[in-house]
């Protein structure tokens, strides 16, 4: 003010403060205008500002600290599968235990109630023989006693301790194990965010963690060559690799649950001040096709929504329904195979999944960072390319909305699997080391 008042020493003190409080408004206004103020639960703040000025090529950064190394790349999710064909193909899996009804191991899948479209596509790779070690399904509760395992699918349960009638006596050298594909702000909506009820019921876990005794991975990405060589073709494919030159939009994404607990409608409505983000689905005014689920048997390569979306567009936002540790969907290996960027927003360590320069993780950006950053790669054709360098190295999953089980057999001829074990704090486990961001 003082400053003010030696510019306009004539001014009358009173204009001065008006002069000082407009200026002081003007000054928050145009912080906001370059910070929004993003709601806490949703996490928004980066990490760092811009994360990927290092691989753009900022001041500083030497080229050869930004040249990956593509074959040290391992997805570690699907490692354990991966590494269970890699040791079939050498003949060395070693010592199997006996099993109840020959020389293959079989499990009772239980859930009510039973959709047979959904689990016939969930099994189809038991049933085929694709696994690395042979194992059968059964879904009916009289075969029981000749099953060496009992899958519980925990989504319908009732809250309540866990009693199944039909299943009893429950033997005690027979795991039974707890089966989620989601994670647990949608495992269950009958539990919910309580799972204490389950405390001491299961003997082992099977979820898309790595922490779980079975892992479900939701999709994977493999080297190509040998590695790709030891799966089941069905399984994956070389992803597109020529980029379309001609112009395309911006950003897609699709979208039906629009409440979901991660808050990524939120966070991209908020994208959307500042560049152009398509929304198809329930959440937008576009449409595409319908919902894609298990029981469609779709495949990524053929589905003329997601082909249209990748081959039409330079980014897609990936963008899961719920913030948990490791908790990564088919949304993200879908797009994988068209020539676009995903723009992924959850808890995972993408890291550990994704090949190095294959993707942008949203999470370290404010919503108008990110926006910034997008709108500058798409008017820099090299470094935009430098994001799909990474298709020449690796093929993609091609499971669409399936699950493969295969990992379960893997298990069921090892010993260990069936060494007494009690999963005391269920609730700890599945909800707490999930580390969900409850809305």
């Amino acid at each position: 003010m003082a400053l003010l008042q030696n510019v306009l020493p004539f001014a009358p003190q009173t204009v001065v403060m008006r002069l000082c409080t407009g200026i002081a408004a003007a000054v928050v206004m145009l912080i906001l205008l370059l910070y929004q103020s993003v709601p806490a639960r949703h996490e928004y703040k980066p990490v760092r500002p811009l994360h990927d000025d290092a691989f753009l090529g900022t001041k500083g950064v030497e080229e050869e600290k930004r040249t990956p190394i593509w074959g040290e790349f391992r997805d570690l999710t699907f490692e354990p599968l991966l590494g269970a064909f890699r040791e079939a193909a050498h003949n060395s899996t070693g010592p199997t235990p006996a099993f109840r009804s020959g020389a293959v191991p079989k499990f009772l899948l239980w859930s009510a109630p039973l959709d047979g479209s959904f689990w016939s596509a969930q099994t189809e790779d038991v049933r085929e023989g694709r696994c690395p070690l042979p194992c059968a399904v059964t879904f009916d509760p009289a075969e029981v006693k000749e099953a060496d395992a009992v899958v519980i699918y925990i989504r319908f349960l009732p809250r309540r301790p866990l009693q199944l009638p039909a299943l009893e006596p429950r033997d005690p050298g027979q795991p039974w194990v707890a089966l989620s594909f989601e994670a647990p702000p949608r495992a269950n909506k009958n539990f919910y965010d309580d799972f204490r009820l389950l405390n001491g019921a299961f003997n082992r876990t099977m979820l898309y963690r790595r922490d779980a005794d079975v892992v479900v991975p939701h999709g994977f990405v493999v080297g190509r060559g040998e590695e790709a060589a030891l799966l089941p073709e069905v399984w994956h494919g070389p992803p597109v690799s020529e980029v379309p030159s001609r112009e395309r939009k911006l950003a897609a994404t699709f979208i039906s649950n629009c409440k979901a607990e991660s808050g990524r409608l939120d966070y991209i409505q908020k994208v959307q001040q500042y560049i152009p983000v398509d929304i198809y689905g329930k959440c937008g005014p576009l449409k595409c096709g319908h919902s894609m689920y298990v029981q469609d048997r779709y495949s990524p390569a053929t589905d003329k929504c997601l082909r249209n979306t990748g081959m039409n567009y330079l980014f897609y936002f990936a963008f899961e329904n719920s913030l948990c540790h490791e908790y990564v969907t088919e949304k993200l290996y879908n797009i994988l195979y068209y020539p676009t960027v995903p723009v992924v927003f959850g808890a995972a360590n993408y890291s550990t999944l994704l090949p190095p320069n294959s993707f942008i993780d949203a999470r370290r950006f404010t919503p108008i960072q990110l926006a910034s950053l997008l709108q500058r790669l798409s008017q820099s054709p090299k470094e935009y390319l430098k994001y799909h360098e990474w298709r020449q190295h690796y093929h993609v999953s091609l499971w669409g909305g399936q699950r493969s089980l295969c990992h379960l057999c893997v298990r069921l001829h090892d010993p260990a699997f069936y060494r007494s074990h009690v999963v005391q704090d269920f609730h700890s486990w599945f909800v707490n080391e999930s580390r969900c961001g409850w809305k």
